[in-house]
């Protein structure tokens, strides 16, 4: 890791530490947290099942919790204090698996904590979390094609190095495997006094993409097939933060890429798990679903 990599880590570690144990724990602004209308009815009653600390200290903008996940194993890469871990806990059942990965040590104790609970409730114990870097995943004991599933919430544009969080994503997910995440996008490059602010780059501002940026690294890591599934203008609602940001605007964006199996010309065949169709591709794949 070189040191604006680290650096970054520990600003972004820093930062949910001191949101972590704070008694409110809120955000500075309303960029990373989740519309209410953003979330898929069956997974808000989820939701409603779990501690209150979890809800309370989780942070995301949008709802990447595919349908029809049963018996499957998922990745949740920043899982935070776990709300969409435990989620997705129940959705795979008992003949399916989660496993949570995270950088922070106050967010995954909180995680961690209810575990024996939520096995309880649930009826079955099919969770894990470990501690590491999303642009490592080796380092936290994941495999190569181990995973059918990889999810995230508002936690890769806090990655300094976003061509290895994608490169390890395709090399953890099977032949046919989905990546399924939400994420703030910026409508142009974030200029550097933007990206290296310690308060930008929290509130995930600082280290948003653009389009163009996310399609860059999306054909330099190789993947061809990816939708925007929804798209929403994010509100910021914190005057500094506006006066520091300028004219950007952004957005959160659901995405859905696919990890083709060898031979599979078809990229509207039957994959791990099944989507509905749009029309809204962002790839350069003309067959792109």
């Amino acid at each position: 890791m070189n040191d604006r990599a680290h650096d970054i880590h520990e600003k972004v570690k820093s930062y949910y530490s001191e949101l972590t144990n704070l008694k409110g724990g809120e955000l500075a602004s309303a960029v990373c947290s989740c519309a209410a209308d953003s979330i898929p009815e069956p997974v808000k009653r989820i939701v409603s099942e779990l501690p209150e600390e979890i809800v309370m200290r989780y942070y995301g903008c949008g709802s990447p919790i595919p349908d029809r996940i049963n018996g499957c194993t998922v990745l949740d890469l920043g899982c935070g204090t776990g709300r969409d871990v435990y989620v997705v806990s129940k959705l795979v059942g008992p003949n399916g698996r989660v496993i949570g990965v995270d950088m922070n040590d106050d967010q995954l104790a909180v995680a961690e904590k209810y575990k024996a609970e939520m096995a309880d409730k649930w009826g079955f114990a099919n969770v894990e979390f470990k501690k590491g870097y999303i642009e490592d995943l080796a380092s936290a004991g994941i495999g190569d094609a181990s995973v059918d599933v990889v999810i995230s919430n508002c936690v890769i544009n806090l990655s300094p190095d976003k061509d290895r969080v994608f490169s390890e994503i395709r090399r953890v997910l099977k032949d046919g495997g989905v990546l399924y995440f939400s994420d703030i996008f910026a409508d142009r490059r974030v200029p550097e006094e933007i990206s290296a602010h310690p308060l930008l780059l929290g509130e995930c501002l600082g280290g948003s993409m653009s389009r163009d940026e996310f399609r860059e690294v999306m054909k330099k890591t190789g993947w061809d097939d990816f939708t925007v599934v929804s798209s929403r203008e994010t509100p910021v609602g914190n005057e500094e933060i506006e006066r520091l940001i300028g004219d950007i605007r952004y957005t959160s964006d659901t995405v859905r890429a696919v990890k083709p199996a060898p031979g599979d010309a078809c990229r509207c065949a039957s994959y791990a798990v099944p989507y509905e169709k749009t029309s809204r591709c962002c790839g350069d794949s003309a067959g792109c679903c």
